[in-house]
């Protein structure tokens, strides 16, 4: 299986500076692939939420690091995604105690997709998004928001993020990845003003990693010509499968 990948993230038009955080790594050997993508998205509201996501990101980089390479012979699916589930909790923990020991009130979510051969798996937190982009493009993550209505304005609100609370919800699930499958990591700046169109004209030329990173550049500079006040942050992995020899 060949994939290629492109990864991007904008402060954008508006914004003072930029809170979200994304990461796409790749390890390779002759025969298997890991790839681990990862959006973090600062909550606004905290003004230094920036610094959630960059711990959460910098963590998992180092966790990627860590692994010499990628041998299932010597670390099942099992054991290294376990490992993985433990690493997000212990980056949770240390947010959550830089929160109590400055008293600066930090969080962001994370919506991270990892790929082992032809098989993916997802760890989400919060609303930043997951889409699959093959005939159709459709969301996988679920957005952990509430809705209370206020003032007689409904509004939205998150209810679970990274750095909220020691005892860390993470929801994971998983599945195959099919020929053809774009996977579409993004903080909520991205999606509010794409559409499957957007995406699909410009997959059928993607056959490189060059091409992969230059399509994420064009989705965020689409969504912020069309007047996107948020950071934006883009991920893309497209699989395309071969045979074995």
């Amino acid at each position: 299986m060949k994939i290629y990948t492109g990864c991007v993230t904008d402060r954008g038009n508006f914004r003072l500076k930029n809170q979200d955080r994304a990461i796409c790594r790749v390890k390779r050997d002759k025969h298997h692939i890991l790839a681990v993508a990862c959006v973090c998205d600062g909550i606004g509201s905290f003004e230094q939420s920036e610094i959630a996501a960059e711990m959460m990101t910098s963590g998992i980089s180092r966790w990627v690091d860590g692994l010499d390479r990628f041998r299932p012979g010597a670390l099942t699916k099992e054991d290294l995604l376990e490992d993985l589930d433990v690493t997000i909790r212990e980056l949770n923990t240390l947010v959550c105690g830089y929160r109590s020991s400055t008293g600066v009130d930090i969080g962001c979510t994370m919506s991270m997709l990892v790929l082992i051969d032809e098989s993916y798996y997802v760890f989400h937190v919060g609303d930043s998004r997951i889409y699959c982009v093959n005939d159709t493009m459709y969301q996988i993550t679920h957005d952990e928001v509430s809705v209370a209505e206020t003032g007689g304005h409904v509004k939205s609100k998150l209810a679970n993020y990274i750095g909220r609370s020691t005892e860390l919800w993470v929801n994971k699930f998983g599945g195959e990845a099919i020929k053809g499958d774009i996977f579409l990591l993004g903080s909520d700046g991205l999606f509010k003003q794409l559409n499957f169109e957007d995406v699909a004209v410009r997959a059928e030329k993607i056959k490189s990693d060059k091409r992969a990173q230059s399509v994420c550049c064009e989705l965020v500079s689409l969504v912020l010509e069309r007047g996107e006040r948020d950071n934006v942050s883009c991920i893309m992995i497209c699989v395309n499968k071969t045979d074995r020899q």
